[in-house]
């Protein structure tokens, strides 16, 4: 093995490490999570659809839920086949996804520029703690590095020979990214203005690359022409609704994770300058990176980051067979963890992994038992719940304990 070769395996080796070690109790499976899993589990297990996984707290002044892209609803559901619906194996896949970014990242960087750089950019992004952290948990996002990482390449290789081609591809990627996310028609609009400017074909250019839009967003494109263009007047109107209400809406790191990939590399190009000058201290610089990424609130090689403090994923399903074990009839679910007290995620395990369907979110007062999931320090006489106010319940018991502080309880009539 060639020192080259060894520094690879090196880094391939130590991102597994980082992101399998201790894997099982480092998933973080939440509402959105399991929302997203009961979304392809039923077009996996009723009929097909084109519409997307509805986003419950994106609401139009009109009422209209904001739907996403179907494309990645698609995405789960053979991914919940192969793996029987388990969400710990299924988001393993999207930690694998993170280093076949790395790995193209890597692949691309070397071929347009040089080994070195491609190296020093791709330790950058594997060990950032952001796509770290993404790689714990099951996201619709989490295809967007490599969405972007592809179309820089279809950008920078932009030779005459394949230049419509690269022209199809790009508005492909471009109606994929903006299927995940609302807010990548700016880059795409930035993507599409750039093949303008440089063609010399301007007609021929502009339909080819809406020809590879309109491809890349297929499903979302004959909803709308089926349904009166209901993705784009709830769109538009959304829209409206933030201008005129800034405060609804905010713009973070996440609508733009396409990007990384890119930083990394103007990470990489900083490193290889100081490399040039002085390799001490461009070898202090990476370590420091690591320690702080490594170190960072965003990494956590004990506990699942973004659950409640002390409930790992493999408690959530502990409690969901506790409630699978009791035999339930006409029952319902709540989680009083956090703002989904619906409790998609006991919905999910309960449904696909057990076999035994709660009723409906809104079918909390017909029920005749309810299965809550809680700390133990919840006060149940003082609930402001509404799934629990409206169902009235006139015993309180514990079900079984998850661990010191979590327990499921049984709420009767």
């Amino acid at each position: 093995m060639n020192f080259k070769n060894f520094f690879i395996f090196l880094i391939i080796i130590f991102a597994l490490f980082v992101r399998f070690y201790n894997f099982t109790e480092r998933v973080t499976f939440g509402p959105e999570q399991a929302i997203s899993l009961i979304t392809s589990g039923k077009v996996l297990k009723s009929k097909f659809t084109l519409l997307g996984q509805e986003n419950v707290q994106r609401i139009t002044s009109k009422g209209h839920i904001i739907f996403s892209g179907v494309l990645f609803t698609y995405s789960l559901i053979p991914l919940q086949t192969i793996f029987n619906f388990d969400p710990i194996p299924i988001t393993a896949y999207f930690a694998a996804l993170s280093l076949l970014s790395g790995a193209v990242l890597f692949i691309v960087v070397k071929k347009l520029f040089n080994f070195r750089l491609a190296l020093l950019s791709t330790v950058l992004f594997l060990f950032n703690d952001y796509m770290i952290y993404h790689s714990m948990f099951i996201w619709i996002l989490n295809y967007l590095p490599l969405i972007g990482i592809l179309s820089f390449y279809l950008i920078v290789d932009f030779k005459n020979d394949k230049r419509l081609f690269n022209v199809f591809l790009l508005g492909f990627l471009c109606g994929v990214g903006f299927g995940l996310e609302y807010l990548y028609l700016l880059t795409a609009a930035v993507v599409y203005l750039f093949l303008i400017y440089y063609s010399r074909e301007k007609t021929k250019t502009s339909l080819i690359f809406v020809a590879g839009g309109t491809l890349g967003n297929l499903p979302m494109l004959i909803f709308d022409l089926r349904h009166d263009f209901y993705h784009l007047r709830s769109l538009w109107q959304y829209l409206v609704d933030t201008l005129m209400n800034p405060g609804q809406s905010a713009i973070t790191y996440y609508h733009f994770l396409h990007f990384w990939p890119i930083f990394a590399l103007l990470g990489g190009l900083l490193l290889l300058f100081v490399w040039k000058r002085n390799k001490i201290a461009a070898v202090i610089f990476v370590a420091i990176y690591l320690f702080v990424n490594l170190s960072s609130g965003l990494v956590s090689f004990k506990n699942p980051i973004g659950m409640p403090k002390g409930l790992s994923t493999t408690e959530v399903l502990k409690a969901s067979e506790f409630i699978n074990q009791d035999k339930p009839e006409e029952f319902n679910v709540i989680s009083l963890l956090d703002f989904d007290t619906r409790g998609h995620i006991l919905r999910y395990p309960l449904e696909y992994l057990y076999g035994v369907k709660p009723m409906g979110v809104e079918e909390y007062k017909e029920a005749q038992s309810l299965y809550v999931i809680s700390e133990k320090s919840y006060d149940f006489d003082k609930a402001g719940v509404w799934e629990i106010n409206i169902f009235e319940p006139k015993e309180v018991g514990v079900l079984n304990n998850i661990d010191e502080d979590y327990a499921v309880y049984k709420l009767t009539k």
